[in-house]
């Protein structure tokens, strides 16, 4: 086990041995590169062998990347009232009552927000549609501080199935609430209503989650995709780099297709991701289907800020 993996060498090694292992880290960004890092093992040096040429040849074994939320909001788990009613006067949305999972309402769009310490999940998604169903909401924003793998285009999917037009917002981090608040003690949520109404809403902003567009073309049994379009929604990180990037989809690190995606597990049967010797990836995938029926793909997109996006698509071969 290494809980501050870092560079990724405990892993690699660990993988090359045979071993089983766990990592942790806190960055989204290291735990990027240590994908990165296990996915390209086949490349790396051969433990075994003493002259450090021999390149280790055999790709890593199937493991799981499993995100267990943010830490820097546990302090507020004792006084979720409060925090609930903080956020929703951030969001510049009105509380409701009566309701498990709409916690407000901004204009004709029901508010959600999402939990403290853990991502929103398909699960909570699916209650916050049912219960704008039951109550005659056609919209929704839920707010959310981190996302469950799956959740981005599945949960659009689901909501638009029962008839809600969802937005998924992305809740801006700690530190940017944080610096907007210099003389506020944010642990005790005690900030003047007028402070968050007319001051701290126009320095934190909250925005959508990334887009991801992808055509698909199908000729007989195979199939191809091809990113057409990413784009992420502004922030001060993306400012810093903005005017270095030419295409929007150069702030794509890593992207992985399931060419038979079931619901469940997501299965990497394809990849591409930035490597220094090869700092692009390619935009476009094919596969061949042996059977012929209808697939369901599931491509996963990581920015180069360790932010995952999902997206999946409907497919029928001959």
């Amino acid at each position: 086990d290494d809980f501050f993996c870092g560079s990724v060498t405990t892993l690699a090694v660990a993988e090359k041995l045979g071993r089983r292992w766990i990592g942790c880290y806190l960055s989204k960004f290291a735990i990027q590169v240590t994908r990165k890092r296990l996915l390209d093992i086949h490349n790396s040096k051969d433990l075994l062998e003493e002259s450090g040429k021999k390149k280790y040849g055999k790709p890593a074994r199937p493991f799981e990347l499993w995100n267990i939320g943010n830490y820097e909001t546990v302090y507020w788990q004792e006084r979720e009232d409060e925090y609930l009613a903080f956020m929703l006067k951030l969001y510049q949305a009105q509380p409701l009552t009566g309701f498990r999972y709409l916690h407000g309402r901004k204009g004709d769009r029901a508010v959600h927000i999402g939990p403290l310490n853990a991502p929103v999940t398909m699960e909570e998604v699916e209650k916050v549609v049912i219960e704008c169903r039951a109550n005659n909401f056609t919209k929704a924003d839920i707010l959310g501080w981190e996302w469950s793998y799956e959740v981005n285009e599945l949960a659009k999917e689901l909501a638009g199935r029962n008839g809600v037009d969802l937005r998924l917002i992305q809740i801006p981090s700690v530190n940017e609430i944080k610096s907007a608040l210099v003389g506020f003690d944010l642990r005790l949520l005690k900030v003047p209503d007028q402070v968050v109404e007319k001051e701290l809403s126009q320095y934190v902003k909250f925005s959508e989650v990334a887009y991801l567009e992808i055509k698909t073309e199908v000729k007989g049994n195979e199939v191809t995709l091809k990113i057409s379009d990413f784009q992420l929604p502004p922030t001060a990180e993306l400012a810093e780099i903005a005017s270095k990037v030419r295409d929007s989809r150069e702030l794509i690190d890593y992207w992985a297709i399931d060419w038979d995606y079931k619901g469940d597990t997501f299965h990497n049967q394809w990849q591409s991701f930035k490597v220094k010797k090869n700092p692009r990836v390619d935009y476009e995938a094919r596969h061949r289907y042996e059977d012929s029926g209808e697939y369901q793909i599931m491509v996963k997109v990581v920015d180069v800020f360790g932010n995952d996006t999902n997206k999946v698509l409907r497919v029928r071969v001959k």
